[in-house]
């Protein structure tokens, strides 16, 4: 069995639709950190939350990365069937920007 790479929905993170805005994102992230930031929540795990937090808003905030991001979560659920009958996952896309921005609207 191949090594399948899990990819991270950090919009499922912040808890932020898909179509979410630049401002949305921003909200959802300051929300969830002033919750999980080290200095105010001192619960185990809590540091491991805010630094995922803290990297879904990394991603989610630049377009060029929030559009890789798009581009791997439609990769995933695109499944091809080969000339055999075996279901493959296709190697990711370069989806257009344009493209990835209509899905998101």
């Amino acid at each position: 069995m191949g090594d399948k790479k899990e990819i991270t929905d950090y919009y499922e993170v912040l808890g932020v639709a898909k179509n979410a805005t630049a401002k949305g994102i921003q909200m959802a992230f300051r929300d969830l950190a002033r919750k999980y930031h080290p200095d105010v929540n001192r619960d185990p795990g809590a540091e491991e939350v805010f630094k995922t937090l803290v990297e879904a808003y990394l991603v989610l905030k630049n377009p060029d990365k929030r559009d890789g991001l798009d581009a791997e979560i439609i990769s995933s659920f695109c499944k091809t069937v080969s000339r055999s009958g075996k279901i493959s996952t296709p190697a990711k896309k370069n989806f257009p920007s344009e493209f990835l921005r209509l899905l998101r609207s």
